[in-house]
């Protein structure tokens, strides 16, 4: 059996990875959706609220790499190189302690989403603005 196979339930639909999430997250992404105005169905809304909450994520991500100071950035970027051996105790120890102000991050991560997504309403990587 592949990988792919074990994800797939007996009706033939993929099941969806039971990851953790951020409830505060989620909520914050069924707000935009329904400040824009938009109408699901429950299965869509799922769907909907997983692409929004990946992009979140990314985006997160992006702009906690960017706030590290550039040594230490660098360090982290040579460790993602070979994902394989990538850990949360490796992310950890390279760069842990040099997030400036995590929560001011998130804040303004969350303000940024928040404007992209009312602006376009779509879910496309490539319209997240890169700042370097």
């Amino acid at each position: 059996m592949t990988q792919d196979d074990a994800r797939t339930t007996e009706a033939g639909s993929p099941e969806r990875e039971t990851q953790a999430r951020n409830p505060y997250i989620l909520n914050f992404c069924r707000v935009l959706v329904e400040k824009r105005g938009e109408q699901h169905d429950p299965e869509e809304l799922e769907n909907v609220l997983e692409k929004m909450y990946s992009l979140y994520e990314y985006m997160l991500g992006y702009n906690v790499v960017n706030s590290l100071p550039e040594d230490v950035r660098g360090r982290y970027l040579a460790l993602a190189e070979d994902l394989g051996s990538l850990s949360y105790e490796k992310i950890s120890e390279a760069c842990g302690a040099h997030v400036p102000d995590y929560g001011q991050i998130m804040k303004d991560t969350m303000k940024q989403f928040a404007e992209l997504y009312m602006r376009n309403g779509s879910l496309d990587p490539k319209d997240y603005p890169r700042q370097r």
